[in-house]
Protein backbone atom coordinates (compact mmCIF):
# COMPACT_ATOMS: atom_id res chain seq x y z
CA UNK A 1 0.00 0.00 0.00
CA UNK A 2 1.04 3.51 -0.98
CA UNK A 3 1.72 6.52 1.19
CA UNK A 4 -0.98 8.09 -0.64
CA UNK A 5 -3.02 5.17 -0.24
CA UNK A 6 -2.65 5.31 3.84
CA UNK A 7 -3.69 8.97 3.76
CA UNK A 8 -6.84 8.45 1.93
CA UNK A 9 -7.75 5.83 4.63
CA UNK A 10 -6.78 7.24 7.57
CA UNK A 11 -9.02 10.19 6.16
CA UNK A 12 -11.93 7.74 5.95
CA UNK A 13 -11.60 7.49 2.27
CA UNK A 14 -10.80 4.58 -0.27
CA UNK A 15 -13.11 2.61 -2.66
CA UNK A 16 -16.29 0.95 -0.63
CA UNK A 17 -15.96 -1.82 -3.01
CA UNK A 18 -12.83 -4.31 -3.45
CA UNK A 19 -12.64 -7.49 -5.87
CA UNK A 20 -11.36 -9.78 -3.35
CA UNK A 21 -15.44 -9.41 -1.98
CA UNK A 22 -16.80 -11.76 -4.75
CA UNK A 23 -15.71 -14.53 -1.79
CA UNK A 24 -19.17 -13.31 -0.46
CA UNK A 25 -20.46 -14.93 -3.44
CA UNK A 26 -20.18 -18.04 -2.28
CA UNK A 27 -22.56 -17.59 0.92
CA UNK A 28 -24.79 -15.82 -1.21
CA UNK A 29 -25.26 -17.99 -4.67
CA UNK A 30 -22.84 -21.14 -3.06
CA UNK A 31 -24.69 -21.61 0.13
CA UNK A 32 -28.05 -19.62 0.71
CA UNK A 33 -28.75 -21.01 -3.28
CA UNK A 34 -27.00 -23.78 -3.69
CA UNK A 35 -26.76 -25.75 -0.94
CA UNK A 36 -29.99 -24.82 0.16
CA UNK A 37 -32.01 -25.43 -2.93
CA UNK A 38 -29.65 -28.41 -3.66
CA UNK A 39 -28.80 -30.81 -1.10
CA UNK A 40 -31.76 -31.15 1.25
CA UNK A 41 -33.66 -31.88 -1.78
CA UNK A 42 -31.23 -34.31 -3.65
CA UNK A 43 -30.93 -36.34 -0.28
CA UNK A 44 -34.24 -36.31 0.26
CA UNK A 45 -35.24 -37.74 -3.42
CA UNK A 46 -32.49 -40.39 -3.12
CA UNK A 47 -32.89 -41.49 0.66
CA UNK A 48 -36.56 -40.84 0.23
CA UNK A 49 -36.79 -39.06 3.62
CA UNK A 50 -36.40 -35.81 4.11
CA UNK A 51 -35.14 -36.57 7.82
CA UNK A 52 -32.07 -37.81 6.68
CA UNK A 53 -31.68 -34.38 4.47
CA UNK A 54 -31.68 -32.97 8.01
CA UNK A 55 -29.10 -35.24 9.03
CA UNK A 56 -26.27 -34.04 6.19
CA UNK A 57 -27.37 -30.57 6.90
CA UNK A 58 -26.72 -30.27 10.32
CA UNK A 59 -23.87 -32.41 9.65
CA UNK A 60 -22.80 -29.05 7.18
CA UNK A 61 -23.38 -27.18 10.43
CA UNK A 62 -21.42 -29.36 12.62
CA UNK A 63 -18.15 -28.34 10.56
CA UNK A 64 -18.65 -24.97 10.38
CA UNK A 65 -18.45 -24.88 14.66
CA UNK A 66 -14.35 -25.13 13.41
CA UNK A 67 -14.78 -21.62 12.62
CA UNK A 68 -12.88 -20.24 16.01
CA UNK A 69 -10.15 -22.39 14.80
CA UNK A 70 -9.63 -21.80 11.56
CA UNK A 71 -9.52 -18.17 12.38
CA UNK A 72 -7.10 -18.96 15.37
CA UNK A 73 -5.05 -20.88 12.60
CA UNK A 74 -5.51 -17.73 10.19
CA UNK A 75 -4.36 -15.15 13.16
CA UNK A 76 -1.60 -17.12 14.29
CA UNK A 77 -0.06 -18.23 10.74
CA UNK A 78 -0.70 -15.27 8.75
CA UNK A 79 -2.48 -17.36 6.38
CA UNK A 80 -5.91 -15.39 5.45
CA UNK A 81 -5.78 -15.30 1.73
CA UNK A 82 -4.69 -18.75 1.98
CA UNK A 83 -7.73 -19.63 3.98
CA UNK A 84 -10.47 -17.63 2.32
CA UNK A 85 -9.53 -18.63 -1.05
CA UNK A 86 -9.14 -22.49 0.20
CA UNK A 87 -12.34 -21.99 2.08
CA UNK A 88 -14.11 -21.13 -1.39
CA UNK A 89 -12.21 -23.76 -3.48
CA UNK A 90 -13.49 -26.23 -0.78
CA UNK A 91 -16.97 -25.42 -1.57
CA UNK A 92 -16.76 -26.30 -5.13
CA UNK A 93 -14.85 -29.49 -4.58
CA UNK A 94 -17.89 -30.42 -2.11
CA UNK A 95 -20.41 -29.63 -4.68
CA UNK A 96 -18.22 -31.60 -6.96
CA UNK A 97 -17.99 -34.73 -4.76
CA UNK A 98 -22.00 -34.56 -4.74
CA UNK A 99 -22.04 -34.87 -8.40
CA UNK A 100 -19.61 -37.68 -8.68
CA UNK A 101 -20.71 -39.86 -5.65
CA UNK A 102 -24.47 -40.54 -7.64
CA UNK A 103 -26.27 -41.98 -5.13
CA UNK A 104 -23.80 -43.21 -2.57
CA UNK A 105 -25.12 -42.29 0.11
CA UNK A 106 -21.99 -43.12 2.62
CA UNK A 107 -20.80 -39.92 1.23
CA UNK A 108 -23.03 -37.91 1.92
CA UNK A 109 -21.69 -37.13 5.56
CA UNK A 110 -17.88 -36.17 4.29
CA UNK A 111 -18.77 -33.88 1.57
CA UNK A 112 -20.91 -31.95 3.80
CA UNK A 113 -17.93 -31.88 6.40
CA UNK A 114 -15.89 -30.76 3.56
CA UNK A 115 -19.08 -28.24 2.37
CA UNK A 116 -18.79 -26.73 6.27
CA UNK A 117 -14.92 -26.33 6.68
CA UNK A 118 -15.23 -24.35 2.85
CA UNK A 119 -18.38 -21.98 4.97
CA UNK A 120 -16.62 -21.94 7.85
CA UNK A 121 -13.31 -20.44 5.96
CA UNK A 122 -15.25 -17.49 3.93
CA UNK A 123 -17.26 -16.56 6.86
CA UNK A 124 -14.68 -16.35 9.55
CA UNK A 125 -11.94 -14.69 7.28
CA UNK A 126 -14.23 -12.13 5.16
CA UNK A 127 -15.56 -10.30 7.62
CA UNK A 128 -12.33 -10.46 9.16
CA UNK A 129 -10.42 -7.91 6.59
CA UNK A 130 -12.69 -4.99 7.01
CA UNK A 131 -13.34 -5.55 10.71
CA UNK A 132 -9.85 -5.95 12.29
CA UNK A 133 -8.17 -3.98 9.88
CA UNK A 134 -8.69 -0.51 11.90
CA UNK A 135 -10.10 1.46 9.14
CA UNK A 136 -11.50 4.50 10.02
CA UNK A 137 -15.38 4.33 11.38
CA UNK A 138 -17.35 5.69 8.12
CA UNK A 139 -14.88 3.52 5.49
CA UNK A 140 -15.44 0.32 7.78
CA UNK A 141 -19.46 0.70 7.42
CA UNK A 142 -19.52 1.60 3.42
CA UNK A 143 -17.23 -1.91 2.75
CA UNK A 144 -19.43 -3.83 5.56
CA UNK A 145 -22.65 -2.98 3.36
CA UNK A 146 -20.51 -3.49 0.52
CA UNK A 147 -19.55 -6.95 1.14
CA UNK A 148 -22.66 -7.83 2.88
CA UNK A 149 -24.51 -6.38 -0.42
CA UNK A 150 -22.81 -9.12 -2.58
CA UNK A 151 -24.01 -12.49 -0.55
CA UNK A 152 -27.93 -11.48 -1.54
CA UNK A 153 -27.07 -10.29 -5.02
CA UNK A 154 -25.52 -13.93 -5.21
CA UNK A 155 -28.46 -15.46 -3.78
CA UNK A 156 -30.74 -14.01 -6.25
CA UNK A 157 -28.61 -15.12 -9.30
CA UNK A 158 -28.36 -18.34 -7.94
CA UNK A 159 -31.84 -18.92 -7.28
CA UNK A 160 -32.46 -17.50 -10.80
CA UNK A 161 -30.00 -19.52 -12.19
CA UNK A 162 -31.47 -22.54 -10.38
CA UNK A 163 -34.94 -22.17 -11.39
CA UNK A 164 -34.06 -21.90 -14.67
CA UNK A 165 -32.14 -25.37 -15.36
CA UNK A 166 -34.72 -26.92 -12.78
CA UNK A 167 -37.36 -26.35 -15.42
CA UNK A 168 -34.95 -26.95 -18.17
CA UNK A 169 -35.32 -30.42 -16.69
CA UNK A 170 -31.28 -30.85 -15.42
CA UNK A 171 -30.19 -33.66 -13.23
CA UNK A 172 -29.21 -32.92 -9.81
CA UNK A 173 -25.73 -34.27 -11.20
CA UNK A 174 -25.28 -31.64 -13.46
CA UNK A 175 -26.68 -28.54 -11.18
CA UNK A 176 -24.31 -29.86 -8.94
CA UNK A 177 -21.59 -29.57 -11.58
CA UNK A 178 -22.73 -26.03 -12.96
CA UNK A 179 -22.21 -24.93 -8.66
CA UNK A 180 -19.02 -26.51 -8.45
CA UNK A 181 -17.42 -24.38 -11.68
CA UNK A 182 -19.09 -21.17 -10.47
CA UNK A 183 -17.63 -21.70 -7.17
CA UNK A 184 -13.94 -22.84 -8.71
CA UNK A 185 -14.28 -19.04 -10.44
CA UNK A 186 -15.17 -16.88 -7.70
CA UNK A 187 -12.10 -18.91 -5.70
CA UNK A 188 -9.65 -17.71 -8.35
CA UNK A 189 -10.61 -14.40 -8.65
CA UNK A 190 -10.79 -14.04 -4.31
CA UNK A 191 -6.95 -15.15 -4.42
CA UNK A 192 -5.76 -13.00 -7.13
CA UNK A 193 -7.27 -9.88 -5.20
CA UNK A 194 -6.47 -10.48 -1.62
CA UNK A 195 -2.49 -9.50 -1.15
CA UNK A 196 -3.49 -5.86 -0.38
CA UNK A 197 -6.20 -6.09 2.27
CA UNK A 198 -4.51 -8.94 3.69
CA UNK A 199 -1.37 -6.58 3.96
CA UNK A 200 -3.45 -4.16 5.86
CA UNK A 201 -4.55 -6.80 8.05
CA UNK A 202 -1.59 -8.13 8.84
CA UNK A 203 -0.41 -4.68 9.46
CA UNK A 204 -3.12 -3.50 11.52
CA UNK A 205 -2.66 -7.21 14.29
CA UNK A 206 1.02 -5.78 14.76
CA UNK A 207 -0.31 -3.00 16.06
CA UNK A 208 -2.52 -3.59 19.82
CA UNK A 209 -5.00 -1.09 20.38
CA UNK A 210 -7.65 -1.10 22.76
CA UNK A 211 -11.81 -0.59 22.53
CA UNK A 212 -12.67 3.08 23.56
CA UNK A 213 -15.77 2.19 24.32
CA UNK A 214 -15.08 -0.62 26.69
CA UNK A 215 -12.07 -0.89 27.51
CA UNK A 216 -11.40 -4.26 25.68
CA UNK A 217 -7.41 -4.78 25.51
CA UNK A 218 -7.11 -6.34 22.22
CA UNK A 219 -3.34 -6.58 22.57
CA UNK A 220 -1.33 -9.68 22.02
CA UNK A 221 -1.77 -11.26 25.31
CA UNK A 222 -4.62 -14.38 24.39
CA UNK A 223 -7.22 -15.08 27.17
CA UNK A 224 -7.71 -18.49 28.08
CA UNK A 225 -11.08 -20.44 27.05
CA UNK A 226 -12.72 -19.70 30.24
CA UNK A 227 -11.64 -16.35 30.18
CA UNK A 228 -13.20 -15.73 26.53
CA UNK A 229 -16.79 -17.55 27.59
CA UNK A 230 -17.03 -16.33 30.29
CA UNK A 231 -16.45 -12.29 29.43
CA UNK A 232 -18.95 -10.43 27.58
CA UNK A 233 -17.90 -11.82 24.77
CA UNK A 234 -19.18 -15.35 26.03
CA UNK A 235 -22.85 -13.68 26.86
CA UNK A 236 -22.46 -12.36 22.55
CA UNK A 237 -21.75 -15.57 21.40
CA UNK A 238 -24.30 -17.28 23.75
CA UNK A 239 -26.82 -14.99 22.37
CA UNK A 240 -25.77 -15.83 18.65
CA UNK A 241 -26.43 -19.73 19.36
CA UNK A 242 -30.28 -18.68 20.46
CA UNK A 243 -30.90 -17.06 17.76
CA UNK A 244 -29.81 -19.30 15.05
CA UNK A 245 -31.12 -22.39 16.50
CA UNK A 246 -34.87 -21.93 14.79
CA UNK A 247 -33.37 -20.30 11.88
CA UNK A 248 -31.12 -22.32 10.96
CA UNK A 249 -33.25 -25.31 11.44
CA UNK A 250 -35.71 -23.56 9.07
CA UNK A 251 -33.62 -22.06 6.32
CA UNK A 252 -31.89 -25.25 5.75
CA UNK A 253 -34.70 -27.41 5.05
CA UNK A 254 -36.68 -24.27 3.38
CA UNK A 255 -36.15 -26.59 0.07
CA UNK A 256 -38.14 -29.52 1.56
CA UNK A 257 -40.56 -27.24 3.93
CA UNK A 258 -41.92 -25.57 1.53
CA UNK A 259 -43.18 -27.64 -1.28
CA UNK A 260 -43.48 -30.68 1.38
CA UNK A 261 -45.62 -28.26 4.10
CA UNK A 262 -47.23 -25.77 2.54
CA UNK A 263 -47.46 -27.24 -0.98
CA UNK A 264 -44.92 -24.66 -2.94
CA UNK A 265 -43.56 -25.87 -6.21
CA UNK A 266 -39.55 -26.57 -6.24
CA UNK A 267 -39.42 -23.65 -9.10
CA UNK A 268 -41.80 -21.52 -6.99
CA UNK A 269 -39.50 -21.96 -3.76
CA UNK A 270 -36.43 -21.12 -5.51
CA UNK A 271 -38.11 -17.97 -6.72
CA UNK A 272 -39.15 -16.96 -3.42
CA UNK A 273 -35.74 -17.15 -2.24
CA UNK A 274 -34.26 -14.88 -5.24
CA UNK A 275 -37.05 -12.34 -4.31
CA UNK A 276 -35.32 -13.08 -0.79
CA UNK A 277 -32.01 -11.94 -1.72
CA UNK A 278 -33.61 -8.81 -3.80
CA UNK A 279 -34.85 -7.51 -0.91
CA UNK A 280 -32.26 -8.21 1.07
CA UNK A 281 -30.77 -5.68 -1.01
CA UNK A 282 -32.31 -2.93 0.38
CA UNK A 283 -32.71 -4.10 3.65
CA UNK A 284 -28.73 -4.44 3.71
CA UNK A 285 -28.50 -0.72 2.40
CA UNK A 286 -31.23 0.73 5.38
CA UNK A 287 -29.31 -1.70 8.20
CA UNK A 288 -25.88 -0.01 6.67
CA UNK A 289 -26.86 3.21 7.06
CA UNK A 290 -28.97 2.94 10.44
CA UNK A 291 -25.58 1.30 12.04
CA UNK A 292 -24.03 4.20 11.05
CA UNK A 293 -26.06 6.46 12.95
CA UNK A 294 -27.49 4.69 15.93
CA UNK A 295 -24.49 2.32 16.45
CA UNK A 296 -24.54 -1.62 16.91
CA UNK A 297 -27.36 -2.41 19.82
CA UNK A 298 -30.42 -0.82 17.72
CA UNK A 299 -29.99 -3.30 14.50
CA UNK A 300 -28.28 -5.88 16.38
CA UNK A 301 -32.20 -6.45 18.34
CA UNK A 302 -33.61 -5.59 15.33
CA UNK A 303 -32.02 -8.87 13.41
CA UNK A 304 -32.41 -11.31 16.52
CA UNK A 305 -36.24 -10.38 17.21
CA UNK A 306 -37.51 -10.69 12.94
CA UNK A 307 -35.43 -14.00 13.34
CA UNK A 308 -37.78 -15.05 16.55
CA UNK A 309 -41.53 -13.44 14.28
CA UNK A 310 -40.71 -15.08 11.19
CA UNK A 311 -39.59 -18.55 12.90
CA UNK A 312 -43.05 -18.26 15.33
CA UNK A 313 -44.77 -17.53 11.84
CA UNK A 314 -44.09 -20.91 10.51
CA UNK A 315 -43.85 -22.94 12.84
CA UNK A 316 -48.09 -21.90 14.07
CA UNK A 317 -48.63 -21.69 10.17
CA UNK A 318 -47.46 -25.40 9.93
CA UNK A 319 -49.73 -26.37 12.49
CA UNK A 320 -52.69 -25.06 10.51
CA UNK A 321 -54.68 -27.00 8.09
CA UNK A 322 -54.96 -25.12 4.99
CA UNK A 323 -52.20 -22.50 5.75
CA UNK A 324 -53.14 -19.21 4.04
CA UNK A 325 -50.35 -19.28 1.25
CA UNK A 326 -49.55 -15.51 1.61
CA UNK A 327 -49.46 -15.55 5.12
CA UNK A 328 -46.58 -18.76 5.04
CA UNK A 329 -44.76 -16.34 2.51
CA UNK A 330 -44.22 -13.48 4.86
CA UNK A 331 -43.43 -15.51 7.55
CA UNK A 332 -40.39 -16.79 5.30
CA UNK A 333 -39.86 -13.25 4.18
CA UNK A 334 -39.46 -11.81 7.31
CA UNK A 335 -36.95 -14.49 8.35
CA UNK A 336 -34.87 -14.13 5.44
CA UNK A 337 -34.57 -9.87 5.96
CA UNK A 338 -33.22 -10.60 9.65
CA UNK A 339 -30.40 -11.65 7.81
CA UNK A 340 -28.89 -8.27 6.82
CA UNK A 341 -29.31 -6.53 10.35
CA UNK A 342 -27.32 -9.68 12.11
CA UNK A 343 -25.10 -9.96 9.32
CA UNK A 344 -24.04 -6.31 9.48
CA UNK A 345 -23.81 -6.17 13.20
CA UNK A 346 -22.39 -9.39 13.99
CA UNK A 347 -18.96 -9.23 13.26
CA UNK A 348 -18.05 -5.68 14.55
CA UNK A 349 -19.67 -6.99 17.84
CA UNK A 350 -17.18 -9.92 17.93
CA UNK A 351 -14.49 -7.40 17.43
CA UNK A 352 -15.41 -4.99 19.56
CA UNK A 353 -16.07 -7.42 22.83
CA UNK A 354 -13.62 -10.13 22.33
CA UNK A 355 -9.96 -10.26 23.74
CA UNK A 356 -8.66 -11.87 20.46
CA UNK A 357 -7.52 -11.25 16.64
CA UNK A 358 -10.01 -10.50 14.39
CA UNK A 359 -9.82 -13.80 12.62
CA UNK A 360 -10.52 -15.61 15.64
CA UNK A 361 -13.23 -13.54 16.79
CA UNK A 362 -15.38 -13.76 13.05
CA UNK A 363 -14.70 -17.85 13.39
CA UNK A 364 -16.52 -17.71 16.59
CA UNK A 365 -19.38 -15.91 15.36
CA UNK A 366 -19.29 -18.62 12.46
CA UNK A 367 -19.36 -21.33 14.70
CA UNK A 368 -22.01 -19.81 17.04
CA UNK A 369 -24.38 -19.21 14.28
CA UNK A 370 -24.20 -22.75 13.34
Amino acid sequence: MTDGDDHRVAAGGGRAFQWWMVANLANGAGYYAFVILLIPAYVAEVTGNAADAGVVMAILGLAAVVGPAVGRFADRHRAHRAVLSLGVLAMSMAFAAYALSAEQTALYALEALLMGFGVAAVNAIGPAFIVGAQLPASLEARRLSVYDLISPVGQLLGGLVLAAVALAGWSFPARFWLASAVLAVIAAITWFNSREPTERLHAAMREPTANPEDGTDHGTRRPTLRQLLLSTFGLYVLILVLSSVAYNGIINQISNILPNLYGISAARTAGLISLAGLLNIGVYIIGGRWMGRSGLAQVLVTGHAMRLIGALGMALLGLAADAPELLVIASMQILYQALPFVQLSQPVGAVRYSTVAAGEASGWVIGASA
